[in-house]
């Protein structure tokens, strides 16, 4: 046999000094398994971010019960729940609020103990957006309102006294859904220690307008194509038109400017 033929030299896995989990890493079950192996017994880890999240609107009711007149079934709360987790918060309360100043200032001082609070709607400037006015006596700072972006316009975040980060996103479900992605889950990755994600990018199938003011999000399929993965953008754009949004694979990120973006350009993309 040659020399060394079925033999596992010692450092064959990992050479002395070699780092095995670098700071910002998620503990997947193979790294687990990698920690134990180098004879590691504990590593130290960040805090799962604690999260409240909050549904506005008196029009607002759980599926599975009947609509009155005036009514719509709640699907932003379910959504910002769901996205909340799989980027890895802990979500410590949800629930819907009636559009009540009363009771919106109440439900943000239960929900400002905890580390991010995420509400949607009541953000605009409607008779019934009573967010910005609860969040102003309760004492929370406003760091920005609005962006120029579509969907997602009416975006409001502040910083409150006891610490929390607080995001106001849009009512509209593809509004609320977009906003999340390009500005809440980034500040739960920062806050769990982890390095900001490069966005995928790929080319687009076929030309999209630009708008002159604002960054757009264009609802798009993911496909193949001849030199790689492609963006088809299709289907009705409208933020409210979430049955839709779900059909989407991605949003490609499309600056301001004039003209268009033609086809086969290489741009950023959200996946959905």
């Amino acid at each position: 046999p040659e020399p060394g033929t079925h033999i596992r030299p010692a450092g064959g896995d990992v050479e002395a000094g070699r780092v095995v989990a670098a700071a910002g890493r998620v503990l997947t079950p193979a790294l687990l398994a990698a920690v134990a192996a180098v004879g590691t017994a504990a590593v130290r880890v960040a805090r799962r971010p604690r999260l409240a999240a909050i549904a506005t609107g008196s029009e607002l009711v759980r599926a599975g019960s009947p609509l009155q007149p005036g009514q719509i079934y709640e699907s932003n709360l379910t959504a910002i729940v769901a996205q909340s987790e799989r980027a890895g918060a802990e979500v410590v309360a949800a629930r819907t609020v009636p559009d009540d100043r009363a009771a919106t200032e109440a439900a943000f001082a239960a929900a400002l103990e905890a580390d991010v609070v995420v509400s949607s709607g009541g953000v605009s400037v409607g008779p019934h957006d009573h967010v910005k006015g609860a969040l102003d006596a309760l004492g929370v700072r406003e760091v920005f309102w609005r962006v120029a972006h579509k969907p997602g316009k009416p975006l409001w975040f502040g910083v409150a006294p006891q610490g929390a980060l607080v995001f106001g996103v849009p009512g509209n479900p593809v509004s609320s859904l977009v906003c999340f992605e390009l500005f809440v889950r980034p500040a739960l990755r920062a806050l769990q220690g982890a390095p900001q994600e490069p966005r995928p990018v790929a080319r687009l199938a076929g030309p999209v307008a630009r708008l002159e003011s604002r960054d757009h999000a264009v609802r798009c399929r993911l496909r193949p194509g001849d030199a790689g993965m492609e963006l088809e953008p299709g289907g009705p754009q409208d933020s409210h038109l979430i049955v839709h949004a779900a059909g989407a694979d991605a949003v490609a990120l499309i600056a301001a400017g004039t003209g268009e973006v033609p086809a086969g350009a290489l741009v950023e993309y959200l996946p959905l």
